[in-house]
């Protein structure tokens, strides 16, 4: 291709290792634009495993270079108190006050001022304090979820008083964060058009583009018949997000009984760690369920299982695990929220299901009727093959990225 852009990437934690759909995402993007361009990598570290020599060594191996400093730490302390009390007299959300590090913020403004970018980049909108006043360079920022609307539906969620107030507090904060950042900044990039949508509710003038989330569909490839364990179900997330703790425990109080009434030979793996209370508590008082906290490779827990659930009823952006649970050929159970932004279509690529009883029931006829199910792990796979594969996505903005620059 022509000229090659320097960029600096912006980011509140590093990609590697990877743990989430989040830092799988940027890692994807982050590579695949510093295969055409001079990408200079500038983030917050949340634990130590981000600063692992090996790490550092994939990351300088494609990245021209690489810088880290601390954020401020998740644990409860007093600088912790302070940031939450200074949000709740601030225009901006806790988001923000969460990842501020003034040390960063001077580190991002001395390189905008002598490094000559073509392009700043935000990964996600808690860094977008570092530049958003700032006009001298072209400025993007992915957006991954609607936060505010993610917000919002914790809030409705939530069932204590205190912190309901200060979601829906927050939230109006976050709406008000999307709204001012989308303006100010010449590229807004969403993972959906369902997001795109949402996002241009609140900022018309927004200039926003659709990178899917994506899948390595030669990594997440399907398993052999023969492995499959055909009464059992897997659910993948960590439960430090709280719409991966709610589906959970919505799953196993509203769903998963009525599916062990009609199988009672039914087996369910959960996979995710960060194990809340109430959740402890449902497993490990039911000898069906098998608890397995992180595992370093999901794929063969993907593969094994008959049936993927993806229960979400709150948040909002694309959902990577169910990308790569579709790419490795599973059926898989889902609620419209769980499957949002991705474009396939129920009773073909995914069984949608709101309702508890319909949703058991969907799980219970997959189970039993073999035909239907290898239609859906057919379908979802050459969907994943032919739409979100990562190589094809992160040309997409390859692309866009030179076509901006050159006009």
């Amino acid at each position: 291709m022509g000229n090659r852009l320097k960029i600096l990437f912006l980011s509140n934690r590093s990609p590697l290792p990877i743990i989430d759909g989040h830092t799988r995402r940027t890692y994807n993007i982050l590579k695949g634009l510093a295969e055409s361009h001079n990408v200079h990598f500038v983030s917050l570290y949340e634990i130590q495993d981000e600063l692992d020599a090996e790490n550092v060594q994939q990351l300088e191996s494609f990245c021209e270079k690489v810088e880290f400093y601390p954020a401020p730490s998740k644990r409860f302390c007093f600088q912790m108190l302070v940031r939450l009390l200074r949000s709740l007299i601030s225009a901006d959300p806790y988001t923000i006050w969460r990842h501020y590090s003034s040390a960063y913020y001077n580190r991002v403004k001395q390189h905008i001022t002598t490094g000559n970018y073509d392009i700043v980049h935000c990964d996600n909108l808690p860094v977008a304090y570092t530049v958003r006043h700032i006009k001298s360079v072209y400025r993007s920022i992915t957006d991954h979820d609607v936060s505010y609307l993610k917000c919002a539906r914790m809030a409705i969620e939530s069932k204590n008083i205190l912190l309901k107030a200060f979601l829906i507090y927050e939230a109006l904060k976050l709406r008000n964060l999307e709204k001012q950042v989308l303006r100010l900044f010449d590229l807004g990039i969403v993972v959906s058009d369902i997001d795109k949508s949402k996002l241009l509710e609140i900022c018309p003038e927004g200039n926003l583009l659709v990178i899917e989330n994506g899948v390595d569909t030669t990594t997440f490839i399907p398993g052999k018949d023969a492995d499959i364990d055909n009464n059992s179900i897997v659910w993948i997330g960590g439960f430090n997000h709280f719409s991966n703790e709610s589906a959970v425990h919505y799953f196993l109080t509203d769903i998963y009984p009525e599916i062990k009434m009609k199988l009672p030979d039914i087996r369910f793996n959960v996979i995710g760690n960060g194990l809340s209370k109430r959740l402890d508590k449902l497993i490990t008082t039911d000898s069906s369920i098998c608890y397995l906290g992180f595992v370093d490779d999901p794929l063969p827990y993907i593969q094994k299982s008959a049936i993927f659930i993806v229960p979400i009823i709150s948040g909002s952006g694309t959902r990577l695990k169910l990308l790569e649970a579709m790419s490795a050929g599973k059926a898989t159970v889902t609620t419209a929220v769980g499957c949002e932004g991705i474009e396939g279509f129920d009773g073909i690529h995914f069984v949608i299901a709101n309702q508890p009883k319909d949703f058991a029931s969907a799980v219970v006829n997959l189970i039993n009727d073999l035909n239907y199910r290898h239609k859906l792990e057919l379908n979802a796979r050459l969907l994943m093959v032919n739409q979100y594969d990562w190589k094809s996505i992160t040309i997409k903005l390859v692309n866009a990225y030179s076509s901006i620059v050159a006009k």
